[in-house]
C-alpha cells in the first residue's frame, strides 16, 4: 500500500464525531424545584399574572362542585317547605225547592242534656199571659247605647272561643228570589203594592217600621241584648223584627245592631244549646231558635250555623210523642201548650227554610208531628184552646202554625178562620173579640199573619183595621237618634192597651207590632203556590232553585 493510501485509510478510521446539537434554551417551568412564576428572570407583573392563571386552573373544580351542591340543597329545601297557603273562595250556596242542599254530611250531634229544673210558682194556665216566669235574669243589664262597628269584622274578643269568625269580615252577596225576595227594598215595595191596599198605605207603614227599628237600636244594651224579663226571648224578638225587614250584619243603618245581637247569642249559649238568662218556663229557647235559624237562612254565615243547629236540636228533642210541646221542652210531658207550641213550630219552619234538614236529624218528622199536636187542641167548630180543645185567644196561633207547617186547608184551619172573622183591632176597645179578653197584642200578632196566609179577601178586610190603628197608636219621639245621613230622625214604640198583658214589656210590644206591619213581605202567603215564578215579589215558604245565592269572601 502506498503512503497515500495509508494516509486515507487512517483518516477514515479516525473520523471526527458528529457536530453536537445547539444547547437547549433555559426551561421556564421548573429549575431546581422552583415554579415557573418564581423565575427570577420574570418581572413582577408577569409573575402575578402567571400565579393567577395557575390558581384558576387548580380551583375551578372545587368551586364548581360547591356551587352545584348549594343549588341542589336549595331545590330540595324549596320542595320540602313549599308554600301550602291556598286562597279559598266559597262558591255560591244554592238552596233548591223540595231538595236537600248539597252540604257536607255533618257529624252526629252531641247528646243534649235536659236543662236543669228551674223552680217556679205553680199557677193555673191562663191564656192572657205568654208564660214568662217572673224570675228576673241576672244576665240582663239596663238600657244602653249601641257601640259603633262595621260588618262582622268587629266585636267581642271572646267570640273566637265560641267558633264565630269575628276576626274576618264576611261579605254576603244574596240573590233573594222566592225565599226571602220580599225582604229586599224592591221586594218590600212590590209586596206593599200587592197586599197593602186599603190600609194605612205602604209609606205610612214603612215609616212606622223604621221608627220602631230605630227605637230598638237606641235601646239595645251595649252587650247586644235587649232588656226584659228574659234576655234571650227579648233579644230574639227584636232580632226577628230586623230580619223581617231584610236587615243583616252588612246593612248600612242597622248592620251593627244585628251583628251585636247575633254575637250575644253565640257568646251566651251553653253546651246544651240553651241560653243564659232564660225565663223559668224557657220560652226563650224556641223563640231564640226561631230567630237564629232565620238569621242563618238570610246570611248563610258558617259560624252562625253551629249556634242555630244546637238551638233547634233542643226543640226537636223536646217534642212529645203526640207532636206537642210543653214548658221547658219537657219531652216526657203530655201537656200541649198552644202558646209554647206556636214558637216551637215557627222555629221548626225557620230551620227548614234555612236548609238545615241535613244538620238536624228528625226535623221533617217533627214538623209533621207538630201538625198532629196542634190538632189535639183544636175545637171541632173552629178555634184552638190553651192546653186542650177550645176557642180562645190562641186560635190565631193554631191556625198560623198549621198554615206554615203545610196544612193551610185543613178543616181545623178553615173553621178557625171563620171563627176569627168578627175579630176587631182597637186599642180603645181591645177585648171586644169573639174569644174575649186577654193578651191582645200577642193574639193580634198571630191573627194578623193567619189572615194574611188564608186568602186575599180575608187579609184585605183585616188590613183596613189593623194597619191604620197601629200607625196611629205608635208613640213617637221626635229627633231622637241620628239617621243614616247624619241628620236626627224620629223613633217610635208601642205599649199594649191591656194592662198586665205579659211580662215582656215594651220591647215585646214594639217587636210584635213591628212584625205585624212587616207581614206584607216576610213570607209568601200560603194561598200562593210555591212553584210561583221569581217575578213574585214576596218570599216563598220553601226555597226554590236560585232562591238564595250567597258568596262569602
Amino acid at each position: 500500500m502506498s503512503n497515500a493510501e495509508e494516509n486515507m485509510a487512517g483518516q477514515a478510521a479516525v473520523a471526527p464525531p458528529p457536530e453536537a446539537p445547539p444547547p437547549e434554551a433555559p426551561r421556564k417551568e421548573t429549575e431546581g424545584g422552583r415554579a415557573s412564576w418564581e423565575d427570577p428572570n420574570l418581572s413582577f407583573q408577569e409573575r402575578l399574572r402567571t400565579q393567577w392563571r395557575q390558581m384558576l386552573v387548580h380551583l375551578w373544580g372545587p368551586a364548581g362542585s360547591l356551587v352545584f351542591h348549594v343549588v341542589a340543597i336549595g331545590v330540595l329545601v324549596t320542595f320540602a317547605t313549599g308554600n301550602n297557603t291556598t286562597e279559598v273562595i266559597s262558591e255560591p250556596v244554592m238552596l233548591e225547592a223540595k231538595a236537600e242542599p248539597e252540604l257536607e254530611k255533618p257529624p252526629e250531634p252531641e247528646k243534649v242534656k235536659p236543662p236543669e229544673p228551674v223552680e217556679q210558682q205553680v199557677e193555673t194556665p191562663q191564656e192572657n199571659n205568654i208564660g214568662f216566669s217572673t224570675v228576673e235574669s241576672a244576665e240582663i243589664g239596663g238600657s244602653g247605647t249601641q257601640e259603633t262597628g262595621v260588618g262582622l269584622g268587629t266585636g267581642d274578643p271572646n267570640l273566637p272561643d265560641k267558633g264565630f269568625e269575628i276576626a274576618t269580615t264576611v261579605k254576603s252577596r244574596l240573590v233573594m228570589r222566592g225565599l226571602y225576595a220580599g225582604r229586599t227594598a224592591g221586594g218590600r215595595k212590590g209586596a206593599l203594592g200587592l197586599y197593602g191596599k186599603g190600609g194605612a198605605g205602604g209609606a205610612a207603614t214603612e215609616a212606622a217600621v223604621l221608627r220602631a227599628l230605630r227605637w230598638l237600636k237606641k235601646n239595645q244594651n251595649s252587650d247586644g241584648s235587649w232588656a226584659g224579663t228574659a234576655a234571650p226571648a227579648m233579644t230574639a224578638m227584636a232580632l226577628l223584627s230586623y230580619l223581617a225587614h231584610g236587615e243583616t250584619p252588612q246593612s248600612p243603618e242597622f248592620g251593627n245592631t244585628v251583628k251585636k245581637a247575633i254575637e250575644w247569642f253565640i257568646l251566651n249559649q251553653d253546651a246544651t244549646g240553651h241560653f243564659k238568662g232564660r225565663d223559668g218556663n224557657d220560652y226563650s229557647q224556641p223563640i231564640s231558635a226561631y230567630a237564629l235559624c232565620e238569621a242563618y237562612g238570610l246570611t248563610q254565615h258558617p259560624s252562625l250555623k253551629d249556634t242555630a243547629v244546637k238551638a233547634i236540636m233542643t226543640v226537636v228533642k223536646g217534642q212529645h210523642a203526640s207532636g206537642g210541646f210543653n214548658y221547658q221542652l219537657e219531652a216526657v210531658s203530655e201537656r200541649n201548650d198552644s202558646s209554647y207550641m206556636a214558637w216551637c213550630c215557627q222555629a221548626l219552619k225557620a230551620a227548614k227554610m234555612a236548609g238545615l234538614e241535613p244538620d238536624v236529624p228528625g226535623l221533617e218528622p217533627a214538623i209533621k208531628k207538630a201538625i198532629a199536636g196542634f190538632k189535639l187542641n183544636a175545637n171541632a167548630d173552629g178555634g184552638f184552646g190553651y192546653s186542650g180543645p177550645g176557642r180562645g185567644g190562641l186560635s190565631g196561633a193554631g191556625a198560623l202554625c198549621m198554615q206554615l207547617l203545610g196544612a193551610p186547608r185543613a178543616a181545623e184551619v178553615v173553621n178557625t178562620m171563620k171563627f176569627l172573622e168578627t175579630c176587631t183591632f182597637s186599642f180603645a176597645m181591645p177585648d171586644q173579640q169573639p174569644y174575649g179578653g186577654g193578651s191582645q197584642v200577642y193574639y193580634w200578632y198571630y191573627i194578623t199573619q193567619a189572615k194574611f196566609h188564608h186568602s186575599p179577601e180575608t187579609f184585605a178586610a183585616w188590613n183596613k183595621l189593623f194597619s191604620p190603628e197601629l200607625c196611629k197608636q205608635q208613640i213617637i219621639e221626635k229627633n231622637a237618634i241620628e239617621g243614616p245621613d247624619g241628620k236626627m230622625v224620629d223613633i217610635g214604640h208601642w205599649v199594649s192597651p191591656v194592662k198586665n198583658e205579659h211580662t215582656g214589656g215594651v220591647v215585646q210590644d214594639t217587636s210584635l207590632c213591628t212584625l205585624m206591619l212587616e207581614v206584607y213581605y216576610r213570607y209568601l202567603p200560603s194561598f200562593k203556590k210555591i212553584e210561583a215564578g221569581p217575578e213574585d215579589v214576596v218570599a216563598a215558604v220553601a226555597p226554590k232553585a236560585e232562591d238564595v245565592n250567597v258568596k262569602i269572601k
